[in-house]
Formats: C-alpha cells, structure tokens, sequence
C-alpha cells in the first residue's frame, strides 16, 4: 500500500552516510549507511574496471562481507591471482563466486551474509537485464555493483538502457590520449558531484621505451607523484 509523507518529515529523517575513507567519500560522495545503492561500471577493455572494482571490493568490505561474483575471469587463473597480488589485496571478508548462474548468486544473497555484490561483469551472466534488474528489488538491503562490457563504438555500455536509469552511480574507466594512465570518471551520482575523475594506475607500458631504464623510470615514478599519482595505485585526484 502507498504512502503520503510530507517533504517537511521528509527532511527531518535521519540519514547515515557509510564510513568510508577519505579518498572514496570523494569519488562516490556521501553514499547511505544503511540503505542500497547501486553502481555500474563500464570502460574500454584495458582502462581498469577490474582494478577498480577490487580496489573497492576492498574498501567495502571494511564495511561488511563481499560477494564478488567472477563471470568474465574465473577464480583461478593467473590473472585473477596477479591482480589481487599486484594491488596488495588480501581480504578475509571478500568472497570470490566463480560462476555465472543468476539463481546461484541469489542463493548466496539469501543467507543473508552479505552487505555488498559484485557482478564481473552482468554479460557473462546467464540472466537477461531485466531479470538482473530486479534483484535489486529481490534483496534490499544489498549494494550492488554492475561491470558492463561495452558496445563497439567503446562510448556506452551494452545492454538495456534502462540500466542507466536503475543505478544510482554510474563509473565510466578510459585511458589518458595523454599519458596513457588510466581514470575512472563518475559520469552520474546521486550522492556527490558528476564528473569528477579518480587516477587508478599507470602501468609501465605507458612509459617511452627510450625511458623505460631504470633511473628514468624512478624520475618517471617521481614526477607521477609531484601530481598526485603513482603507478599501480589508487589515488584521488582534484
């Protein structure tokens, strides 16, 4: 049954933004505590979506336990493990789902253990859009970030449409024409500013080979930091 509220109750209802650090609170603004929110992310294949979703696997699970379901990567593979490794990621409370059966994850959800799931990536899942849509309905109290491939133009997201609509973040990850470091760029939130980028890495192979001897890969190294950077860590960036 619908309900009438005033904007004036409405206003004086208490709201708790999650704890999280400095440098998320930035990028993803004062996203509630005790409410679901919902993220997709979507990027070039290579510009960093899976750093980034590990990266905030792991700050989420400061918060509570997180599903992070491999549908694109499985759970074994060297690369899975190298990434994890390479980002000093170790983590009690993320648990890692390889597969890509919709019912499965939702049997998982159902324990009631988990505050956060990752879905790498929504393509590689058994399920239409539609039907992955409305798990967010299915179990409320769980945030849910999306990984999307992208269509062939690499400027949007494939799939529905309407998934642009249904979240409440969206995360766009692209590589610098610059310096080939790569960013994520909050392109839609509900909870702080769009546009705003986030530097995610800058991996060696964006570095000259005339500059790829040691010492001018140390000074390369350095001048990333005089701005804010450094290679293969997540920084904030004004």
């Amino acid at each position: 049954m619908s309900t009438l509220t005033t904007l004036r109750d409405v206003a004086r209802m208490p709201y708790k933004a999650a704890a999280l650090s400095p440098k998320w609170k930035a990028f993803l603004g004062h996203v509630p505590a005790d409410e679901q929110f919902s993220v997709l992310l979507a990027g070039p294949s290579g510009t960093g979506k899976s750093t980034l979703c590990m990266q905030l696997a792991k700050e989420f699970s400061r918060l509570g336990q997180v599903l992070y379901v491999c549908a694109e990567e499985r759970t074994k593979t060297g690369t899975l493990r190298l990434r994890a490794r390479l980002l000093g990621i170790s983590s009690s409370r993320i648990w890692l789902h390889d597969t890509i059966a919709y019912e499965e994850v939702c049997s998982q959800l159902a324990t009631g253990r988990y505050k956060f799931c990752f879905f790498d990536s929504i393509q590689e899942m058994d399920a239409q859009d539609e039907k992955l849509m409305q798990i967010l309905e299915r179990f409320p109290d769980v945030v849910f970030v999306f990984v999307a491939q992208v269509d062939w133009t690499e400027k949007q997201s494939r799939g529905s449409s309407k998934w642009r609509h249904k979240v409440d973040i969206r995360l766009w990850t692209e590589a610098s024409e610059e310096d080939g470091c790569r960013y994520a760029t909050n392109v839609k939130n509900r909870f702080a500013p769009s546009q705003s980028k986030l530097f995610l890495f800058c991996p060696p192979t964006a570095i000259p080979d005339e500059q790829r001897s040691t010492a001018s890969y140390d000074a390369v190294k350095a001048q990333l930091r005089s701005r804010g950077r450094s290679p293969w860590k997540t920084t904030s960036r004004g």
